[in-house]
């Protein structure tokens, strides 16, 4: 019975060690980079942190981060030999429903959860927590969409 256990566990650890993963975890990386960059300049330059207008915000960032992330997927993280128009299309879907997702969870969590720390700290935070569930839903969702038929 651990032999079992013992073998699926090593089958999951190869199958996320590979290459593939290894490249999405760095597209990964920057399209994080550029979310955060992006919903920080404006949360201080507009001095919001919280409400629509922190969802706005949010929203716009997670935009600009995966349209960085869909080219550089494509080409290098699933060296896909071409561009179909219908992955573009499902790409985009996918992202609408990890974008709402990413966006529900950091706006529910700053807007109804209320720990004693900075409040741009805490947006940052929850913001992460978001994008951890985000990210596990699109790389499948990627794999998916990327693999050769």
């Amino acid at each position: 019975m651990i032999s079992k256990w013992y073998q699926l566990l090593i089958n999951i650890i190869r199958y996320f060690l590979k290459f593939e993963f290894i490249r999405f975890g760095v597209v990964g990386f920057f399209n994080t980079v550029i979310d955060y960059t992006i919903m920080n300049v404006l949360m201080f330059t507009f001095k919001v942190s919280q409400g629509v207008p922190f969802v706005m915000i949010k929203i716009f960032s997670i935009v600009m981060a995966v349209i960085f992330s869909y080219y550089v997927n494509l080409i290098w993280t699933f060296k896909a030999k071409d561009n179909k128009p219908q992955w573009l299309f499902q790409f985009v879907i996918l992202n609408f429903i990890t974008i709402s997702i990413n966006v529900l969870i950091a706006s529910y969590l700053v807007d109804y959860v209320r720990l004693p720390i900075n409040q741009y700290l805490w947006a940052n935070i929850a913001s992460l927590m978001g994008a951890i569930v985000a990210i596990i839903m699109r790389y499948f969702g990627s794999r998916i969409i990327f693999k050769k038929k």
